[in-house]
């Protein structure tokens, strides 16, 4: 499934991407100006991998929408659909912190993340129909998949995190109020101690903390300043089309 997917050519890419937003259950807010700001930052971010170690980008143009839930959160698809949410708009404090979380997003789709998780559900469901697992075979075999699937994920975030990490010093020059939001996140999580292993793998994303440990580390290994000025984002912000909430 990996090899095939690295073979779809962008056009292919954004006719299945088309087919796929049609069938996500979200529903997105339209006719909000803050789309426009997004988009060009979207784009602008883009555009500076040209000047990254990853090279121009080989993916569509990126799509950005905006949808309708609190929850925290950001997404892309195949076709270079990127989804953001009113709970991260809301959320987001300066401009550099949305840029990194638009940035991790825009390196799923350099690696084409999204394309490669769509080909290995359609294997997994062909083998699973096939099989007949989930019928007459024990639950063990497709939790074990599960599992596989979710260490490969992790892998994937933190190459997601690595390209970030040069789009955003390539856009500010440091990497300062980048992480402010994972921070933020981190201080909200709770502190299992040794069980903290055992919830990351079981989880896609990496631990808070151990994301942004790597993130510094990586910024210092480079030699790259993770203080500078902050990115102020446009007022009312979290509020849509920049007017003020509940006006």
């Amino acid at each position: 499934a990996d090899l095939i997917v690295r073979r779809v050519g962008p056009t292919t890419e954004e006719n299945i991407g088309a087919v796929l937003v049609h069938a996500l259950p979200f529903e997105t807010v339209d006719s909000d100006c803050r789309g426009e700001y997004l988009t060009e930052l979207a784009l602008s971010l883009q555009a500076d991998s040209t000047q990254t170690a990853a090279g121009p980008a080989q993916y569509p143009p990126v799509k950005v929408q905006i949808l309708d839930t609190p929850i925290e959160n950001a997404m892309v698809t195949a076709g270079s659909y990127l989804y953001v949410t009113e709970g991260l708009l809301a959320a987001v404090e300066s401009e550099n912190e949305l840029a990194f979380v638009m940035s991790h997003e825009l390196g799923h789709l350099h690696h084409r993340d999204p394309l490669i998780a769509l080909g290995r559900s359609v294997v997994w469901i062909t083998i699973s129909g096939l099989l007949g697992i989930g019928q007459q075979m024990p639950s063990i075999a497709p939790n074990m998949w599960n599992l596989a699937e979710l260490g490969h994920s992790r892998e994937q975030e933190r190459a997601a995190d690595d390209y970030a990490i040069a789009l955003i010093h390539t856009r500010y020059g440091h990497g300062a109020h980048s992480l402010s939001f994972f921070q933020r996140v981190q201080a909200d999580e709770v502190d299992l101690g040794a069980l903290n292993r055992v919830a990351e793998w079981q989880h896609t994303h990496p631990l808070t903390r151990d994301r942004i440990e790597n993130i510094e580390d990586t910024f210092e290994a480079n030699g790259w300043e993770l203080l500078g000025d902050i990115t102020p984002l446009p007022q009312n912000f979290g509020c849509r089309n920049f007017e003020p909430c509940g006006g």
